[in-house]
């Protein structure tokens, strides 16, 4: 899986996509100006995910599978980052939450699910997953943390159920050109 950005991405855009591809481990692919077609050349059948922008802020993360369909879309408003040069070692996060956003990320990310957090040994890389927020954690510090605005199944299991508020207008990042 990799992680790129939605075409021309601003600078925090940029900066964000970097940040959340090291948290996952994911690869990070620099998108510029490459269309669709160029994008699933360099997926080499991997699914991945496009981070949109929203007023030239990171506003949405959209999963696409293996041949580039969108399978599921979530909105947010706030992007908080830490600041820092810190480097995360590479180990997969584990998600801990409970509800229909947990149960998405979990079918739709390669991470690991524990439900009771409290289990977790000290320094545990961790995605907590809340109705309102999503926060990158790196043991006791947020690395990333998102304040979701709705989420959005596409496959055909799903296909027309909305969860969240409705979707403003601007970039979203399910749209590649």
């Amino acid at each position: 899986m990799f992680v790129t950005s939605s075409r021309k991405p601003s600078a925090k855009t940029r900066t964000f996509c970097k940040k959340l591809s090291q948290f996952t481990t994911f690869r990070y692919v620099s998108r510029g100006k490459t269309g669709l077609r160029e994008l699933l050349d360099l997926a080499e059948g991997e699914a991945f995910l496009v981070v949109g922008e929203y007023h030239g802020n990171p506003g949405s993360l959209g999963f696409h599978g293996f041949e580039g369909q969108l399978l599921f879309s979530l909105r947010f408003s706030d992007a908080s980052l830490r600041q820092d040069s810190a480097y995360l070692p590479r180990k997969l996060p584990i998600i801990t939450g409970s509800g229909e956003l947990a149960e998405a990320l979990v079918s739709y990310l390669p991470f690991e699910r524990v439900k009771d957090s409290s289990s977790l040994p000290k320094g545990s890389r961790v995605l907590v997953v809340d109705e309102e927020i999503l926060d990158f954690r790196e043991g006791e510090s947020s690395v990333l943390k998102l304040k979701l605005k709705g989420f959005k199944g596409y496959d055909e299991a799903e296909k027309g159920s909305e969860s969240g508020a409705e979707p403003e207008e601007g970039k979203t990042g399910d749209e590649f050109e």
